[in-house]
């Protein structure tokens, strides 16, 4: 390459950058602060513009690396570049390649795509090896691009050899060059690529641009246009490195293994009819070298719902009219030695029209589809539609309707593109609003509604266990058939597994004990009810009870409609086949008790058989017969076994006579230590007790009432008292 001061014209082309990523190269060959800091291997460049060259007298003057032209823009073949890296290579010189530059692009995608073609053109023609230098860059030339345009082109080509070799090239300039055509950008340098500057000077260091290229210094430096070297006719340009051995620099062995994605595809350009966009493959860990194919698709404005582009598989695409009012996508599939793998890009914007303002306001062109079977446990899916106003953002807005579609109202929480049938939908239609937000504004369209949505067929009845799977109702039935129980999907978490067992009881009817359980479940229960039928009708003069707990039965309310109201957790109600119906929201046991009987939960309270005194306790002594009598009324909470006792100074019990005494009912004639009482259901209880005063001595006594309910709670009240 040659120069006329410090501006570099084109004799001989090269150069290298690269986009993205930190070289060890660049701390490894650091530029020294001293010309003879460090020894330097001396090297040239070489193209068709040198001849025949005699590698051998090359290598006896002590030279030690080479460069040599491979290609230029998308058509050029140097014809000496195989000969020249055969040669060099055989003399012993570590031998590399570079690219003449020709930028060229009216615009972002087209400059992006003109810099990668170039960047495949190259590798095609020079085949980079491991043992061999960095390809490189030779940018002398704009292209008439502007500085932000030419620095876009710059790294797409960096970015391509990257992306396909793993190997960061080289980028060859010079300092007026750089400063003036890329405006001293530090961006290639802060991305790791390492410079080979074009100073020719006798000075013992080169200018380095862009803040000492972010720092790093030069590896390669092309010091003159014309030095001679003995076996070549004319004279050369003259290099060298900022290092002793030129095969420190040298490409290592590619990696192995099958591609995996590290970077994302990325689409550049504006989405409009006509305009070019351009497919910026990503970057690949994995095995190297790699090859890029690209397939275009027509997708709905979101980016989903997308289909394959027939004949749409160059690097660059122009959309079309009937791309108007879609986004469009790349998928691209990289190829190595080892494999294959393939990843998308993120959507394009929707495509506008040919000439659209870039403030227009979205407006929809094919209003959205929901897709999807309306049936509990379904996702439905919509696209977006297509639209025109480059819609950047979209907002989703599923509503619950009547079976007319009409009267819709919006579910909390479902601003998704997609939506699974709930149990509560059951009944009803749902339709979608989607917002297109853009530059220009936004606008909204709305979904044609579904059908109405149908509850979720029951599958064959499992016995004892079943697993929940998703969009799957469950049907699960006790082992010797007494009751089943049914659920729509979503009612209980995918995966768990629910029991319906039976269990023998102390105090409910025997043959009627069933226990639904789900290990794991969280404590907030079944998001939707279930619904636990029995096989036969339910005896006459009997309770529905349940328990969670698996110790105290409450009463399960009857419900009118067949419904379970929210916030309620359990109810009952009878089929038109005259069978009973438990409807649940949380794991439980259930039973039937007999009316009234010990046990009957309709009596039980869910705080235990508490005690508490409405009035105060009398002491009325009765000094004819020597008694006294003590009275008071206390309420009780729950259906109770009660019992009474007095006790003096030191726990001495006091006899009660039962002739007039009372514990709720009657007492039987004769005398007692404890006395005690049933009652069936809560309520006041009167306490009256006589006791046999003969014998007592002035002090403090105690009258002790204690109740326990069916479910062995207990409850006690001790009133005090002294005499006389």
């Amino acid at each position: 390459m040659r120069a006329v001061g410090s501006l570099i014209r084109a004799r001989r082309r090269h150069l290298g950058l690269l986009a993205g990523v930190a070289v060890a190269l660049i701390a490894l060959l650091s530029a020294s602060t001293s010309a003879g800091a460090t020894a330097r291997a001396k090297g040239l460049d070489v193209s068709t513009w040198n001849g025949t060259i005699n590698w051998g007298k090359v290598a006896g003057a002590g030279y030690r690396f080479a460069f040599g032209k491979a290609t230029e823009g998308t058509a050029y073949n140097d014809q000496t570049y195989t000969t020249n890296r055969n040669g060099s290579e055989s003399a012993g010189l570590v031998f590399g390649a570079y690219h003449f530059a020709r930028p060229a692009g009216s615009g972002l995608a087209t400059a992006t795509t003109s810099a990668i073609t170039q960047a495949n053109h190259f590798l095609a023609v020079a085949a980079p090896q491991p043992g061999e230098l960095p390809p490189v860059l030779d940018l002398e030339v704009t292209g008439t691009l502007p500085k932000s345009r030419l620095l876009v082109w710059t790294l797409a080509w960096l970015d391509q050899i990257y992306a396909r070799t793993g190997v960061e090239p080289f980028l060859y300039t010079s300092p007026n060059f750089w400063k003036l055509n890329l405006g001293n950008s530090t961006a290639a340098a802060a991305a790791g690529t390492p410079l080979w500057i074009a100073h020719w000077t006798s000075a013992a260091q080169p200018l380095v641009p862009a803040q000492n290229w972010n720092g790093g210094g030069w590896t390669f430096w092309q010091w003159t246009n014309c030095v001679t070297v003995p076996g070549i006719k004319r004279c050369s340009d003259g290099d060298r490195m900022n290092g002793a051995n030129a095969a420190s620099a040298a490409i290592g062995p590619f990696p192995v293994g099958p591609p995996l994605l590290s970077t994302p595809p990325t689409l550049v350009g504006q989405a409009e009819a006509g305009e070019l966009l351009a497919a910026v493959p990503g970057t690949w860990e994995g095995g190297k070298p790699i090859t890029f194919a690209y397939q275009w698709r027509r997708c709905d404005a979101a980016g989903a719902n997308c289909t394959t582009i027939p004949n749409a598989t160059a690097e660059s695409y122009r959309p079309v009219t009937d791309d108007v009012g879609h986004s469009l996508k790349v998928v691209v599939t990289v190829n190595s030695a080892a494999g294959s793998a393939a990843a998308p890009s993120a959507p394009s914007a929707a495509v506008t029209p040919a000439g659209t303002p870039s403030t227009a306001r979205p407006a929809n062109t094919s209003p959205p589809v929901i897709v999807g079977t309306a049936q509990a446990g379904q996702l439905l899916t919509s696209s977006v539609g297509t639209w025109t106003g480059a819609p950047k953002r979209f907002a989703y807005r599923w509503r619950s309707c009547n079976a007319s579609g009409a009267s819709c109202v919006a579910i909390p929480h479902a601003a998704q593109s997609h939506y699974t049938l709930t149990p509560d939908d059951i009944g009803t239609t749902l339709s979608l609003v989607v917002t297109a937000t853009g530059a220009g504004g936004s606008t909204s369209a709305t979904t044609v509604p579904t059908s109405v949505v149908v509850a979720a067929p029951l599958p064959p009845v499992s016995i004892a266990t079943q697993t929940v799977r998703r969009g799957i109702a469950g049907n699960l039935e006790t082992d010797d058939g007494r009751a089943t129980v049914t659920w729509q999907p979503g009612a209980v978490p995918v995966g768990k597994t629910v029991s319906l067992a039976t269990f023998t009881g102390t105090l409910s009817v025997p043959g009627s004990e069933v226990a639904l359980s789900v290990p794991g479940l969280s404590s907030k229960g079944f998001k939707w009810p279930l619904d636990l039928a029995y096989a036969q009708p339910q005896p006459g003069r009997t309770v529905l009870g349940y328990s969670t707990d698996g110790k105290v039965f409450h009463p399960i309310p009857a419900l009118s409609p067949a419904e379970l109201p929210p916030g309620t957790a359990v109810g009952w109600y009878v089929d038109s086949s005259n069978l009973t119906h438990v409807l649940t929201r949380t794991p439980f046991q259930v039973a039937l008790f007999k009316r009234g009987a010990w046990g009957d939960p309709t009596y039980t309270s869910p705080n235990g058989p508490s005690l508490r005194a409405q009035v105060p306790l009398e002491v009325l002594p009765h000094a004819a017969d020597h008694t006294i009598l003590l009275s008071t009324r206390l309420s009780l909470h729950s259906q109770a076994q009660l019992s009474a006792s007095v006790t003096g100074s030191g726990q001495r019990s006091v006899a009660i006579l039962g002739h007039g005494s009372r514990l709720g009912v009657r007492l039987r004639p004769g005398g007692y230590r404890i006395v005690k009482a049933y009652r069936p259901r809560p309520g006041t209880v009167i306490v009256r007790l006589r006791l046999n005063a003969r014998g007592w001595r002035p002090g403090s006594y105690r009258l002790r009432v204690a109740a326990f309910d069916p479910w062995r709670r207990r409850s006690g009240l001790t009133l005090r008292f002294r005499y006389p």
